[in-house]
């Protein structure tokens, strides 16, 4: 399962793709097992100007990942203090979004450069570009 962070999406979405959307279109043409979070969603969706119905139904294929109760939430704040001790500042989401790929057992896949960051530090697998 390879969770696909909205800065991929976005990439996807946009009038011309980078190496993120290019590799995202590929999988799916693959038919790869492409999943998306209530989170990442939102943050695709809130920043549409253009196609948002369209778009919408079309992000609605694929598999929902969500957090599986506290112990995502709580996994998520550790992720948080992980990185802080280590000087490496991450956002509420992408902590969140680094431990609902853990309760999946997901390969994350972002152009976000704070997951490549967290590499060293959790056993986090990143989906590389090719």
């Amino acid at each position: 399962m390879i969770l696909v962070d909205s800065s991929v999406w976005i990439d996807f979405l946009s009038r011309s793709p980078g190496s993120g959307g290019r590799e995202l279109r590929r999988l799916i043409e693959e038919e790869e097992p492409v999943a998306l979070t209530g989170i990442v969603v939102t943050e695709v969706l809130q920043g549409l100007t253009r196609d948002a119905d369209k778009i919408e139904r079309y992000m609605s294929r694929f598999e929902l990942l969500e957090p599986k109760g506290f112990s995502t939430y709580r996994e998520a704040a550790a992720i948080v203090r992980l990185a802080r001790s280590r000087g490496i500042s991450l956002t509420t989401v992408d902590a969140l979004l680094a431990a609902i790929a853990f309760d999946h057992r997901a390969t994350m896949f972002s152009l976000d450069k704070d997951f490549a960051r967290l590499g060293p530090l959790l056993p986090l697998r990143l989906h590389p570009l090719p």
